[in-house]
């Protein structure tokens, strides 16, 4: 069972697709998550889902008070279940839903978006092409200045505690899955968002 577990929509159940490769983020790990954002912080901002799955963490963050999310999934049934979820949760002026391959689409797609908040990451556990996926949202996806880039994945993946200009904020281990969370600290860029003066 999958539910939103804060915010305006807590109690919402949510729609799972079939198969064995979906694995939702489970509910302790969301609740920790944004724990670790903070209810201040996530109040009006804008919020990258990418390998969305059922469009949970999403969901989540729009419950509980992000202007806007981008969902990003290569699966189309994945994509029909994330669509109805929104729905369900009538969220759908706050929603955009991308299909296409998630390396594809930081390249041809979310170059030329807005800056984002937080981004999110959550690949199938058997994904190999981290490199690649790390130094393209590094190239290509705007962050704010403060803003988040947080890595759900296995325990057992090695993830680098420097990326770039973003400095380790933390890593978060609930058994097979951690939380690897990055803050953008440094202001070269000149990208500032609203909710960059929770410092």
């Amino acid at each position: 069972m999958l539910r939103v577990i804060g915010g305006k929509a807590r109690g919402r159940l949510l729609k799972v697709p079939r198969g064995r490769y979906i694995r939702p983020t489970s509910d302790r790990v969301r609740e920790s998550l944004f724990n670790i954002l903070g209810h201040s912080f996530i109040k009006g901002v804008k919020f990258l889902d990418l390998f969305a799955g059922a469009g949970a963490v999403g969901i989540e963050a729009i419950s509980r008070g992000a202007e806007y999310v981008t969902f990003v999934e290569s699966n189309t049934g994945h994509i029909k279940v994330i669509h109805e979820n929104i729905c369900l949760c009538g969220f759908e002026i706050s929603a955009e839903v991308i299909y296409g391959d998630v390396l594809l689409v930081i390249g041809r797609l979310l170059s030329h978006k807005p800056a984002y908040d937080v981004i999110f990451i959550d690949p199938p556990y058997s994904f190999k092409k981290w490199d690649t996926l790390l130094s393209n949202i590094i190239k290509n996806v705007k962050l704010c200045d403060y803003g988040f880039l947080i890595v759900e994945h296995s325990s057992k993946v090695y993830i680098p505690d420097k990326l770039n200009n973003l400095s380790l904020h933390g890593k978060y281990v609930y058994g097979d899955t951690t939380l690897t969370v990055y803050r953008k600290v440094s202001e070269t860029e000149n990208v500032k968002c609203q909710s960059s003066n929770d410092k």
